[in-house]
C-alpha cells in the first residue's frame, strides 16, 4: 500500500487574472520541484474558457506534505487565494491530523484507499 498523498483542488479563476495566475504558476512550480523532492506531480490546468482551473499535487507521504503545506502557506497562500477562489478540495489517501487540520479551511472531502 502506498503512503502517497494526492489532491484536486478546482477552483474558479476571475476574469482578467489569468495573467497573474501564470505567472505565479511557474514561480510557484519552480520553487516546489526544486526544493520539494517528496513531491511527484504538480500539474495545473485551466478550461477553454479560462475560468476554471485544476490544480493537481501528489506526496511521497504525510512528511512531503507537511513540508508543501508549510512553504505553501508561508510564501503563496495569500497570493493564491488573491488569484483563485477554490471550490472544492478532493484528498486522495491518509494524511495525519495535522495535515487534515491544515487542509481544513478548504473544506476538503477525504477519501480513504480501499
Amino acid at each position: 500500500m502506498s503512503d502517497a498523498i494526492t489532491w484536486v483542488m478546482e477552483a474558479t479563476l476571475p476574469e482578467g487574472k489569468r495573467p497573474e495566475l501564470e505567472a505565479l504558476m511557474r514561480e510557484m512550480t519552480e520553487a516546489t520541484r526544486a526544493n520539494e523532492p517528496g513531491c511527484g506531480l504538480y500539474d495545473w490546468f485551466i478550461s477553454a474558457d479560462g475560468t476554471a482551473c485544476h490544480i493537481l499535487e501528489s506526496y511521497a507521504d504525510d512528511a512531503a506534505l507537511m513540508t508543501h503545506i508549510g512553504n505553501f502557506n508561508r510564501l503563496y497562500a495569500r497570493r493564491l487565494f488573491s488569484v483563485i477562489r477554490p471550490s472544492k478540495l478532493t484528498v486522495y489517501g491518509s494524511p495525519s491530523e495535522e495535515g487534515r487540520a491544515a487542509l481544513a479551511p478548504l473544506r476538503p472531502v477525504f477519501l480513504d484507499r480501499l
